[in-house]
């Protein structure tokens, strides 16, 4: 049996990212689950949705348990606390299958997604130094 060429692209791109763009892959990964939860709900398909959602909530943990409150200062203090709010968003949303609640989520992620983006790939007019700076970085552990 051959290898999954897919799966050895993302495994390769797992282990040669740098830390801004691990971040930026598991924003896309918890959105990724977020979007097929819903319209599992949609469908009734609470195995699914359920599956879908304890991933996000998983993802978001890794976020979270990622902080590095020393080099992030007040800005990793201020994702811990919207990291356990999505956290804890997400598992109530599970058990009443809260589609607004999921949307909320999503959108937070998303936002965060955008701007964890556009420090790893550079906004227009930055430098790669400020691009890498810990603080910028939201003082991920390395």
């Amino acid at each position: 049996m051959q290898p999954n060429p897919y799966r050895q692209y993302r495994t390769n791109q797992i282990k040669t990212a740098s830390t801004g763009e691990l971040v930026v892959l598991l924003y896309d990964g918890a959105l990724r689950y977020l979007n097929t939860a819903l319209p599992a709900i949609a469908a009734r398909q609470y195995d699914v949705s359920g599956h879908n959602l304890f991933q996000a909530q998983e993802v978001v943990l890794e976020l979270y348990v990622g902080l590095d409150y020393e080099q992030g200062g007040e800005l990793a203090q201020n994702l811990s606390r919207l990291y356990l709010y999505m956290h804890r968003t997400l598992v109530q949303a599970n058990i009443k299958k809260d589609v607004e609640a999921i949307t909320g989520v999503i959108k937070l992620l998303s936002q965060l997604r955008d701007a964890w983006r556009s420090v790893v790939h550079g906004a227009p007019g930055q430098s790669a130094a400020a691009a890498e700076s810990p603080l910028v970085a939201g003082g991920l552990a390395a």
